[in-house]
C-alpha cells in the first residue's frame, strides 16, 4: 500500500531530476497532479530540509545541495561496501568474531556492512544500526579523529544517557579516553552499548589521512582477554589499513 504524501514527495524530487531545470509551482502542479494547496506545504518541507531551493530572484525552485549529498552519499556507501567487505571477511576468518562497517551519520555510527561468525555464540552485527558516538568504538573512532572544533561543538550539544550501567557520563573521562584512541589507533566499548559485548574499531582514512568509515569487531565478554583484545586489535589494523590503501587506489571519492 502506498503512502500518498510519500509518493507526492517523490514525484516532485523525480520530476526535478528529469529535467534538470528550475520550475515554477503551477508547472509542478500540472505535471505531478498535486493540487497546490498540498503541493505548498510540501515544497516548503523539502525546501526546509534542504533538498530543493528557490532560484535567487524568482519563485522556481530545483533540487537542493541535500538531494544531491544524498545521491553521492549512497553511491560512495556502496561503492565502499563493495571494497571493503572481503577485507571484513578475512577479518572474521581471523578473529572468528563478527565484523561491521560504521559511517558518521548525524551524531550516530551508522552500520552500513556486516559479517557475523560462525561461532554457535556471537553478536549478530545488523545492518541499520545507529549508536552513540560516545557509546560505541566506531563512534569513538570518529570522536577522536574530529577537528578540535567539531568535537567540542558535539561536546557541546551531546547528553550522555546511560544505556547500560557502564555508558561513560563524563565528558572529561570521555576526553582522555580519545587521547587514548588517538595514540592507541584502537577504540574499545566495554559493555557500553549493549550489556555483555565488547566492541573494538579502527579508523579507516582517506589519502589525506581523514578518517571517513570505522571498521570493528564485537563479541561477547565472556571471551574478552586482554591477549585476545591484543590479537584482535592487529588483525583490525591490518584490515582497516588495507580498505583505506584499497579506497585510495580505486580514488573512492567519500564525502559523507
Amino acid at each position: 500500500m502506498s503512502v500518498k504524501s510519500a509518493d507526492r514527495v517523490l514525484d516532485i524530487l523525480e520530476l526535478l531530476a528529469s529535467t534538470g531545470r528550475a520550475m515554477i509551482h503551477a508547472e509542478i502542479a500540472r505535471r505531478t497532479r498535486i493540487p497546490k494547496s498540498s503541493l505548498t506545504q510540501l515544497l516548503s518541507n523539502l525546501a526546509e530540509r534542504g533538498y530543493i531551493e528557490t532560484v535567487q530572484d524568482s519563485s522556481a525552485v530545483r533540487l537542493g545541495d541535500a538531494a544531491f549529498t544524498l545521491a553521492r552519499r549512497g553511491k560512495g556507501t556502496r561503492e565502499l561496501v563493495e571494497l571493503a567487505r572481503p577485507y571484513m571477511e578475512k577479518l572474521t576468518a581471523s578473529t572468528g568474531e563478527s565484523s561491521g562497517l560504521s559511517l558518521l551519520t548525524n551524531d550516530m555510527a551508522e552500520r552500513v556492512c556486516s559479517v557475523d561468525s560462525a561461532q554457535a555464540v556471537l553478536y549478530a552485527m545488523h545492518v541499520g544500526v545507529r549508536a552513540p558516538l560516545y557509546a560505541n568504538s566506531g563512534g569513538k573512532i570518529f570522536l577522536a579523529w574530529m577537528t578540535n572544533a567539531e568535537r567540542e561543538a558535539y561536546f557541546n550539544r551531546v547528553k550522555l544517557v546511560p544505556l547500560t550501567d557502564r555508558t561513560i557520563l563524563s565528558i572529561a573521562a570521555l576526553r582522555r579516553e580519545l587521547q587514548l584512541v588517538r595514540t592507541e589507533g584502537i577504540a574499545r566499548s566495554v559493555g557500553e552499548f549493549t550489556p555483555g559485548i565488547v566492541g573494538v574499531a579502527a579508523p579507516i582514512k582517506d589519502i589525506h589521512d581523514r578518517v571517513f568509515a570505522a571498521v570493528g569487531v564485537a563479541f561477547p565478554s565472556a571471551r574478552y582477554t586482554e591477549a585476545r583484545l591484543n590479537k584482535i586489535s592487529l588483525a583490525l589494523r591490518t584490515c582497516a589499513e588495507a580498505i583505506s590503501a584499497h579506497a585510495g587506489q580505486w580514488g573512492l571519492a567519500i564525502r559523507f
